[in-house]
């Protein structure tokens, strides 16, 4: 009887387990919501204003004439009544007075109390030599430019005035005590501007001039 239960067991106890999942069921995701756009600006924007151009440099106002008081000396009258000519000068044309004798030489700007934008003074020597120029007598500032017999610009220099001699100084110590603008090497030709025009047409040392400086010199004494 014992073995005929066994014998029925047997069969039971050798059939194989069920097979366990390795897995896990993939779990349902559920679906994402679609990102959320930020909400449209419906009004149209204002027009951006129109660019401004930039404002043209200013000429910075020239500074009032040193006035001369009772103390003070000076050597010289204004001159006037010189030879004129036009000449084209880094690209602008100027009205210039000539000096061309020992005396308008000598006398140049002095005294004089402005010097108008569009005029020039040009100083012609007989022959060329290392020029230094001064600010003796002169009441303004002004520039200059030293040319050499061939047109070509030896220096650049903004003058600036000084102060006038004093009656209680001598001629000799007055003279000794101002600047010299040198010409550097040997030259010929003394352009003098109004102050601020190097500043505003840039001219160069060794750029030529291209005037008929021939004929300025036909007139030199």
């Amino acid at each position: 009887m014992l073995a005929a239960v066994l014998a029925a067991l047997l069969p039971l106890m050798q059939a194989p387990a069920p097979a366990t999942p390795t897995t896990t069921p993939p779990t349902s995701t559920p679906p994402t919501a679609p990102p959320t756009e930020a909400p449209k600006d419906s009004a149209p924007k204002p027009a951006a204003p129109p660019a401004t151009p930039p404002a043209a440099p200013q000429k910075p106002a020239p500074k009032p004439p040193t006035i001369v008081s009772a103390n003070d000396v000076l050597h010289v009258t204004p001159q006037a009544g010189l030879v004129r000519q036009k000449f084209t000068l880094f690209g602008e044309e100027f009205d210039c007075e000539l000096c061309l004798d020992h005396t308008s030489r000598n006398t140049g700007m002095g005294a004089r109390t402005e010097f108008p934008e569009g005029t020039a003074m040009i100083f012609v020597h007989p022959y060329p030599t290392l020029l230094n120029y001064w600010m003796k007598d002169c009441l303004i500032d002004m520039d200059m430019v030293m040319v050499d017999e061939t047109g070509i610009i030896s220096a650049l220099h903004e003058g600036v005035r000084e102060k006038l001699r004093t009656k209680q100084e001598s001629l000799r110590d007055y003279e000794d005590r101002l600047r010299r603008y040198s010409s550097y090497r040997r030259a010929k030709y003394v352009i003098e501007f109004p102050a601020g025009t190097i500043a505003r047409l840039k001219p160069k040392q060794g750029q030529r001039i291209a005037i008929d400086w021939k004929s300025l010199d036909a007139r030199a004494k």
